[in-house]
Order: C-alpha cells, then sequence, then structure tokens
C-alpha cells in the first residue's frame, strides 16, 4: 500500500505553523454513579506536522473525547499528550476546534464572528480587519461578511466557522464531525473546501467523523477506534466483551484497533476501485457486513462499492 508521503503536501516553508502532536499510552475514566467508566485506554499515536488523520469508530468509543483531550478541554486519567513535544495545556492557545455545529453568536456578522478566534491583543485592529478579511476569502465569504448567520445557508456558516477557527493560526486543528449536519452535496463542497485551506494555510488537523467515504477523501492515515482486545491496543483479536461493531460494552475501554494509510494524491477519485476496497475493509471493522453482488462489491446497503453516497457510509449518531 502507498505511503501518505505520496500524497500532496504542503510546502516545508508552509508548513512552519503546523505542528506534531503525539499520544502516549493515553487513557481517560470517569466517575460514575456506582464506579468508574473506562472510556478509552492505551492510545498511543504519533501525527506528523501537516497531516491530515481522520479518526473513525463506533457511537461512544471515545472519539470527541480524545479531541477534547488533545485541545486540553479535558485532561487525561493516564498517559500524555505533546505537542511539538510539549504537554498540551489546559485550554491550549495552540490547537483551535471546530465543531458539528458552527456556534456562531447570531447577533454578529460573520467578520465579527470570525474576528473571535483572533488572539487577544494580538494584533491591532487594522492588522485584525486584514486577517478577517484574508480568511473570509479563504473560504468564499468575501461577500458575505456583513450577514449575520441567520442570513446564511448551513454551509456558508460552517465555513465561517472553519475560518475562526484558522484565524489563531493553529499548529493543530481539532475537527469534530464539522460536516455532519449539512446536506450531502454541501458536505462534498465542504470536504473540497477544507482540502483547498489546508493547502493555502497549512496545519495538522485530527478530523472526527462517523463517515467513511470522507475519512478516505480528506486523510492521509484513517484511526479505527473501537474496544480494546484483552487489554492490547491494534491486536486485531476478537474477546467476549467486544462487539463486533468495536463497541465498548464491557468497560474496557477502546484504543486503536487498526491504522490505515490512505494511497493516492488529494483530491482523490471517489470512483476508485482501491479506496472502495479500503472502505469495505474498515466499515468490516466497524461490523458492517461486506456483500458481493455478480461483479461489483456491494460495501454496504446494497450499493455499489465506489460509488458517492455519504449517507451510505454513515455510521448511526
Amino acid at each position: 500500500m502507498a505511503s501518505s508521503s505520496t500524497a500532496a503536501r504542503p510546502s516545508a516553508d508552509a508548513l512552519r505553523r503546523a505542528a506534531p502532536i503525539g499520544f502516549a499510552g493515553v487513557g481517560r475514566t470517569f466517575t460514575v454513579a456506582g464506579g468508574e467508566r473506562v472510556v478509552l485506554r492505551g492510545v498511543d499515536l504519533d501525527v506528523a506536522a501537516g497531516e491530515i488523520v481522520a479518526i473513525i469508530g463506533p457511537s461512544g468509543c471515545g472519539k470527541s473525547t480524545l479531541l477534547r483531550l488533545a485541545g486540553g478541554l479535558d485532561e487525561p486519567s493516564e498517559g500524555r499528550i505533546a505537542i511539538d513535544g510539549t504537554p498540551v495545556a489546559a485550554y491550549d492557545d495552540r490547537s483551535a476546534i471546530g465543531f458539528q455545529e458552527p456556534r456562531l453568536l447570531p447577533w454578529r456578522s460573520l467578520a465579527d464572528n470570525v474576528a473571535l478566534g483572533l488572539p487577544r491583543g494580538a494584533h491591532s485592529r487594522r492588522d485584525a480587519e486584514a486577517i478577517v478579511g484574508r480568511l473570509l476569502e479563504l473560504v468564499g465569504l468575501a461577500d458575505s461578511a456583513g450577514h449575520r448567520p441567520r442570513e446564511v445557508s448551513g454551509g456558508m456558516a460552517q465555513r465561517a466557522s472553519l475560518a475562526r477557527a484558522l484565524a489563531r493560526t493553529p499548529a493543530v486543528l481539532l475537527l469534530d464531525e464539522p460536516f455532519g449536519a449539512l446536506d450531502a452535496l454541501t458536505r462534498l463542497r465542504m470536504q473540497d473546501l477544507l482540502l483547498d485551506v489546508h493547502r493555502t494555510e497549512p496545519t495538522t488537523v485530527l478530523l472526527v467523523t462517523h463517515d467513511v467515504d470522507e475519512a478516505l477523501q480528506l486523510a492521509d492515515r484513517v484511526v479505527l477506534l473501537g474496544a480494546n482486545e484483552s487489554g492490547a491496543n491494534k491486536s486485531g483479536a476478537n474477546n467476549s466483551g467486544a462487539s463486533k461493531s468495536g463497541a465498548n460494552e464491557d468497560g474496557a475501554g477502546a484504543g486503536i484497533r487498526r491504522i490505515v494509510e490512505v494511497p493516492g494524491a488529494r483530491p482523490r477519485d471517489r470512483g476508485s476501485a482501491e479506496l472502495a476496497e479500503l472502505r469495505a475493509e474498515l466499515l468490516e471493522g466497524l461490523g458492517v457486513d461486506r456483500h458481493e453482488h455478480g461483479t461489483g462489491g456491494v460495501a454496504s446497503g446494497g450499493r455499489r462499492a465506489g460509488a458517492s453516497a455519504p449517507e451510505h457510509a454513515r455510521l448511526a449518531s
């Protein structure tokens, strides 16, 4: 399989703001009524500067928890997370987070919402306006800068949210199902926009998604989270506590079951037979059976493998 290094990557100069992020033995346990709930255990992952890594897995396996830990919005119960070799701090300003909902202030214009992402006191008013204008142009909203969120579409609001996250020039961009609330066509356009933005404003990206097709289109690598197998990370064996989908049902916590390198330079052909095979393998890892009908493989839902329709490749939220 081709290495992620074959994908189109930003230049070394363009990557000066991006930083590597590493997870070493990371676990997270929550105290609940009657005891403890282990969500994550033994997560080991190194993400290179400028790399896009997608994280998939069944609902409840700890994907969003891992993202919160990476951004300093929560603390691991065990292990270490570091950006560029330095431990992540609470509300770490080296990262920025984009959520499934735009979370824009309804009484502010799109430009003012984007400006909220700028570090306080870091820029003069004139420079801040220039930065906001450039980011709005980057995401295709230059003509809508004065509009309020209620006056634009959901896709436009999500673009403004992305621009706001980029305003602080993060070393690591954390995206939690950023396109999950959009219709299928707008979602595909937003995927293309994210790749355009990444080429212009390169940063390290951790993307949580339920959409296998989205992961394969955007990422250099795809990380499959699921129930730990007999306490071992990435063992690939089934134990009595792990469901077929890899959901964490025995309280052992989730870990990395598999890491897949995605071949080919971006943007990728959505009809690629190679990606269709990877898609089927990842869906199997998520507990979705592979079906073969005649000469055309069907990855899920009775659809031809390689056909592009995110609704058929998404897991239940």
